[in-house]
């Protein structure tokens, strides 16, 4: 008898009772269990880098990096005389070198962001004081008595002090946007002005 005829084929009349296709020993009936219409594989679908979700975010480290920053910057230099301005990165890098968060690209990204945001105004705030004080020296040294007893120094003055009011207010606004992304577990960065990337992230 040719292989044609031969029970289990499936292919001619003398062919005995057939089984459904793929319905060999051990296999089961029901919805395939992986929905691809083949048995699960011992561990398939439950490594991180298939299917399962990524933990969420540290966002509270996250957060505290910015709002370290911000406080320091705003009620700091309210109560400390401005000296807060010059030490808004103190506590980004305390957060960024905790060995807590050494290995969480999240906190880590937060932290360097916040990070340079804090050393950026610092600077700003040490350039602030060199134009407001050396404003004041070179406009007593080239005034003569008319001038000095006038107004004319305040003019100068009130164009360094509106300039960086204006840079400190930008600051404050992007470091309050960048607490609520960090809360809300979103990635973001400083603008290049407000924060200048002197410190990466890596």
């Amino acid at each position: 008898m040719s292989d044609y005829h031969q029970p289990g084929y499936g292919y001619g009349p003398q062919s005995g009772p057939q089984q459904p296709y793929g319905g060999g020993p051990g296999w089961q009936s029901g919805p395939p269990p992986n929905g691809y219409g083949y048995p699960s594989a011992p561990g398939y679908g439950t490594d991180p880098g298939y299917g399962t979700p990524p933990p969420p975010p540290s966002t509270s480290a996250a957060m505290w990096a910015h709002l370290g920053a911000l406080l320091t910057v705003t009620a700091g230099s309210m109560m400390c005389c401005g000296l807060g301005a010059f030490a808004g990165w103190i506590g980004p890098m305390s957060v960024r070198g905790s060995e807590r968060n050494k290995h969480d690209r999240y906190v880590r990204h937060h932290a360097t962001e916040a990070l340079n945001f804090g050393i950026t105004q610092a600077l700003m705030a040490v350039l602030g004081a060199v134009l407001y004080f050396g404003t004041m020296l070179v406009y007593g040294l080239v005034a003569d008595e008319a001038q000095r007893a006038s107004s004319g120094l305040a003019i100068p003055m009130l164009t360094v002090i509106a300039i960086m009011g204006a840079y400190g207010i930008s600051g404050v606004v992007c470091a309050i946007i960048a607490t609520v992304k960090a809360t809300r577990g979103e990635w973001w960065s400083y603008p290049r002005l407000i924060a200048w990337p002197m410190v990466k992230a890596a």
